[in-house]
């Protein structure tokens, strides 16, 4: 399962169990979407991921590099040991920055926002004081 909720204009993926091939396509077509809503910031959330299956990295790999053609990236957040150990092992460690906590990750996107978003408003809209949506994907 995977659930999606917004800070700015940044996308937080939360994914659960494992990741396989099937939640990567999962993945990458919820990417898809948000690229075409002109959204190029993604976290993604493993603190509840069992494993994460090799080419999963390689394609995420791929998909950062894409994004940062374009003022984006994907940054993984709380990865548990076995995936740090597949991140090294396949050298996406050098790709793909970790980080223990969301607040971490949503701060280094932060620092450097991009020209297009710079000063966003809240995807909700903060001035309407409307949470921010939560979508889940099964």
């Amino acid at each position: 399962m995977i659930d999606c909720t917004k800070v700015s204009d940044i996308s937080i993926l939360h994914v659960y169990g494992e990741v396989t091939l099937l939640e990567l396509e999962l993945i990458q077509k919820m990417i898809t979407s948000f690229k075409k809503c002109r959204f190029r910031k993604f976290l993604l959330d493993l603190a509840q991921v069992d494993h994460i299956h090799f080419k999963a990295i390689q394609s995420l790999v791929a998909e950062a590099q894409s994004l940062r053609s374009i003022n984006g990236d994907i940054k993984i957040v709380h990865p548990n040991k076995q995936t740090r150990e597949i991140l090294k092992f396949t050298g996406a460690d050098q790709s793909l920055e970790d980080y223990s906590t969301i607040s971490e990750a949503i701060l280094s996107f932060l620092k450097n926002p991009g020209p297009e978003h710079a000063g966003a408003m809240n995807w909700a809209g903060e001035a309407s004081g409307n949470p921010d949506p939560v979508v889940s994907m099964n």
